[in-house]
Order: C-alpha cells, then sequence, then structure tokens
C-alpha cells in the first residue's frame, strides 16, 4: 500500500470535528510531522560537507531551522504557527538553545573530512550561529512558513478529502522541498508516514493535549530573544514581503 492511501485510511478513522479527541490527534500529528522534516533537512543538507563550505549562511538556517521547537497549536483548530508568529520570529525561536545545542552536536559528530568545518559547528558556538541566522532572516521565515503551509494542507487532506485537496498537498510539499532542496516525493512520503504513524498507534485514546516539554535551560531562551527590538532583529519585520510570495505559491 503506498503512503497516501495508507494515510487516508487511517484518517478516515480518526475522530470528527466535533469528537474532543480530534485536536489532540491531529495536533500530534502536526508536531511529529515538524520534528521529522525538520531533522531530515538537517540530515540532508550536511551529508555533503561541501555544501556547508560554499554555503556558511544557508547551513546557519538549517541548523536554526532544525533545532526551532514545534508549534503545539491552539484549541480548536490552529496546528501550526501563524504568518505573524513567522514573521516575528519571537515565539518560535523561543527556548531554542538546548535543541541547537543538540542538532549541533549531532552536526559536528557526523562531519569526518574538514576540522575546521567541524569546529565553526561545535554547540559552543551556537549562540554566533542563531545570531547570523536571524540578521538574514528571510529563507528561514520561508522554510516556516512554507512548512506550515505544507502541514495545514496534510490535515485538510486527512479530515476532509477530495481531489482538490490531494493536489493542494502535493503543491504545498513540492513547494516546501524546492526550499529544503530536496526531493519533492521523498518529503511527500516522509510527511504521509510521519503522519499515518500518529494516527494509526492508538494514541488519540490517551488523555491531555500534547504539550512542550518545559526546558531547564528557560535563561537561554531568555537570553536569546533579548534583542527581538533591538537593531539585530530589525530585519525580521522588513521582510514581510515574503508573505505574498508565500501565499502565491500555495
Amino acid at each position: 500500500m503506498n503512503c497516501l492511501q495508507n494515510f487516508l485510511d487511517l484518517a478516515a478513522g480518526a475522530p470528527p470535528e466535533k469528537d474532543f479527541r480530534h485536536f489532540r490527534i491531529w495536533q500530534r500529528v502536526s508536531v511529529h510531522v515538524q520534528r521529522e522534516v525538520r531533522s531530515f533537512a538537517s540530515r540532508n543538507f550536511f551529508a555533503d560537507e561541501r555544501r556547508a563550505v560554499r554555503d556558511m549562511n544557508r547551513a546557519y538556517t538549517i541548523v536554526v531551522y532544525s533545532s526551532c521547537q514545534p508549534c503545539y497549536g491552539r484549541r480548536p483548530m490552529e496546528f501550526t504557527y501563524d504568518i505573524g508568529d513567522i514573521i516575528r520570529l519571537r515565539t518560535v525561536l523561543r527556548l531554542i538553545g538546548r535543541g541547537m545545542q543538540t542538532r549541533l552536536k549531532q552536526i559536528s559528530a557526523g562531519i569526518q573530512s574538514d576540522p575546521r568545518l567541524k569546529r565553526r559547528f561545535l554547540p559552543v558556538w551556537y549562540l554566533d550561529i542563531l545570531k547570523a541566522a536571524k540578521n538574514k532572516p528571510r529563507t528561514l521565515i520561508e522554510m516556516l512558513a512554507r512548512e506550515a503551509a505544507m502541514i495545514n494542507a496534510l490535515i485538510n487532506l486527512g479530515t476532509a478529502y477530495s481531489p482538490r485537496a490531494e493536489k493542494l498537498f502535493v503543491k504545498n510539499t513540492a513547494s516546501m522541498a524546492r526550499i529544503l532542496r530536496v526531493d519533492s516525493k521523498t518529503l511527500q512520503d516522509l510527511v504521509l508516514r510521519a503522519g499515518a504513524e500518529n494516527l494509526g498507534d492508538g494514541r488519540i485514546f490517551e488523555d491531555g493535549d500534547v504539550v512542550p516539554a518545559r526546558s531547564p535551560d528557560e535563561g537561554i531562551g531568555g537570553y536569546e530573544n533579548r534583542d527581538d527590538g533591538s537593531p539585530d532583529g530589525r530585519g525580521e519585520m522588513a521582510d514581510a514581503r515574503i508573505v505574498p510570495d508565500i501565499h502565491a505559491c500555495g
């Protein structure tokens, strides 16, 4: 059975919108897909060390994107960050410190052929990398916005299937694949499998919504975000022109 049909079969048995479990199951789907896509983006980019050497700014953006806290949504039907949160980046980058250090540890451990590159991606440099990505936020904002559009299309596909919903999901996945520079079909299968895993494992019957784990390192989050109103953060709001581009691409 292909990934799409498996996802649709499992989605057909998910709780309907009026069921109190409806939000919980699709919240789980959204969070799991966010984590899987971001991890995949990091693995794919750093699988070729030459990419990081050629485009260090993009490498920093991939590190930050793949380390962002997932959006846990808001009842009754919000499952991803809205465009205002994404453009400001304040909510998205909250408490990112521990996640970035973990991601950088994985990345640096995987770099074997270039000692200088390996040192550049050690966890100790996470604040410098974060600042570099925030100073040029356009690509990061676009990745997060296209990810949100893709996940919303996935949920729409699962809750109200139609040929149009399927085409919209494929279109948004292709758009996300372009910004990540990955194969569209590979990304599509990854997203469908991640969604199906959280529709078919029975966890919809657990009590309580998915909630973010509290970080013992909340001081890091406060330190990282203290310059939201400073000159370093001005570029975030200046890139509001990205919004119509994203909407135009679906």
